[in-house]
Formats: structure tokens, sequence, C-alpha cells
């Protein structure tokens, strides 16, 4: 749940279905929602779902359809405030970054400890940023890949999962968006990871079983679970 209309229908899910899990906070699009209000709202559903409510985020910062100073600022504050939740909570942060790497950057370093459990999510980003975050946070930060890096566009996403040490690698699929290469324009879910896995074994040259057992590894590292 990443806004505000969306943390009980989250929470419900998750209480309700084994093996899945939640992660709460605010999404930068949505910066507006972030008050005293909402940030002791989503504090109450990791109090009361302590073993399904497993990280803070998504949140971060997003400057594609941000023109306005006033909103990069809100996002930053926006953003600030939750690693210093995320940080003195001892949680795993999902962190969500476009277009604003040089701020990104930034304030996780100011926020964060070097230990903090970080998932930086759908990354489509540079190598040099790849290789930034990784350098800040050595031992507990992984960088998701989606879909994605099967399109036939994204060899820019793949050189940088050439780069990422295997274990420093999450599988995902951001759905309901990005399907992965043969399902390009359907709805993503969670079964499409394992051809996001199969990218990431081309791709590196490794075992499709060891990819998957080091990313399961890496899930259990970074969540807990």
């Amino acid at each position: 749940g990443c806004s505000v209309d969306t943390f009980d229908a989250v929470e419900n899910f998750i209480q309700n279905q084994d093996d899945v899990y939640g992660a709460f906070g605010i999404h930068p699009l949505n910066a507006a929602d972030w008050s005293d209000e909402t940030e002791a709202r989503i504090k109450s559903i990791f109090e009361r779902n302590p073993a399904k409510a497993v990280a803070w985020g998504e949140c971060g910062l997003d400057y594609h359809y941000c023109d306005e100073p006033e909103e990069k600022s809100k996002q930053r504050d926006v953003f600030v405030r939750q690693l210093d939740i995320a940080a003195e909570l001892g949680l795993p942060l999902v962190v969500h970054t476009r277009e604003a790497e040089e701020d990104t950057l930034a304030l996780m370093s100011e926020h964060l400890p070097r230990d903090q459990r970080i998932h930086v999510h759908c990354f489509t980003s540079s190598v040099s940023m790849a290789k930034s975050l990784l350098d800040l946070f050595p031992t507990n930060l992984c960088i998701g890949f989606t879909g994605v890096i099967t399109f036939k566009n994204a060899s820019g996403v793949r050189d940088v999962v050439a780069e990422v040490p295997l274990d420093r690698i999450l599988l995902e699929t951001d759905g309901p968006y990005m399907a992965p290469t043969p399902f390009r324009g359907k709805v993503a879910h969670p079964g499409h990871v394992y051809y996001v896995a199969q990218k990431v074994s081309e791709v590196k040259g490794a075992p499709l079983e060891e990819v998957l057992a080091t990313c399961r590894a890496n899930t259990t590292r970074v969540y807990g679970i």
C-alpha cells in the first residue's frame, strides 16, 4: 500500500492470504497524502500486523512528472521522514527513484545507516547509480529488476544486471505493469518472476537454479521472509 486509499485493502489482503506480505508507505507521486495522521496510520498497520507487514515503502523520489520546485521539495521532505522512520523502527525499506539520482543518493546517504536493509525497486537507472548504491550500502541493499530486462529496447538495464553481483539482486514484476516478454501488454503477476530470472541467468551466464536460489536467499536477507 503506497497511497492512503490503498492501505485498508492491502492490509485486509495480507491478513487473509497465506504467504503474502505487505509494505506500507507513501509513494513520491502521492507525497501530498503525507501528514501526521498518515504517519500514525501507517505505523498502526505495522503494530497490528507484525508478521505480515514487513517493509516500509515504497517511498522515494520521482521527478518524471514533477516540474515545480515546490513539488520536488515536498517529495524530498516526505522521503526524508520515511527514511528516518524506517531506520528508527529497523524496517526494510522499498525505494522508488526515477530521474532523481543525485537527490536520492544524497538523502539515503545522510539518513540511513550503512547496514539498512533496502530494496531499490524496479531499477531502470544507470550502471553508475547502481554502483553508487551498492558502495554506499555494502551489506543489505539489493537492486530489484522486473520484466523490463526482457524488453528488446532495454539493453541499458541489462547492462546493469551484468554489473550487479547476483547476491545483490531481487526478482520482481512491479505488477500490474511491465509484464515480461512474451507477455507484453498483459497484466504482470508474480508468476512472471520466472521469466525475469531466466533473463538474469542469460545475462550473467549463471545456471537458472543458482539465480533462483540466490535471489530467494537475498529476499530472506532483506525482508526476513
